[in-house]
């Protein structure tokens, strides 16, 4: 498993301005065969700085979760590192 790509992301609005929401769509590299399915995921920065990440998948993955909400996560923070969330 390979984890593509993070696109199609956009935000949803709340009121709560440390909670960022999200959705998108990731690209995995399952069996040598791309595949699409959609993503939430959640950023939120506790008053220390730090930011937890929580990543909920909308589609059915025929694939363990464990490591690929793991990959998500490194690449969701990776992308917010760049500045690349809207």
């Amino acid at each position: 498993m390979k984890i593509l790509e993070v696109k199609d992301i956009s935000r949803k609005e709340t009121h709560i301005y440390y909670r960022r929401v999200f959705n998108g769509t990731a690209v995995l590299e399952l069996m040598h065969k791309p595949v699409s399915k959609r993503i939430e995921f959640i950023i939120e920065t506790t008053p220390l700085g730090k930011k937890n990440i929580t990543v909920s998948l909308v589609d059915h993955v025929e694939y363990p979760l464990m490591p690929l909400i793991h990959g998500l996560r490194t690449k969701i923070a990776e992308l917010d590192a760049e500045g690349a969330l809207p």
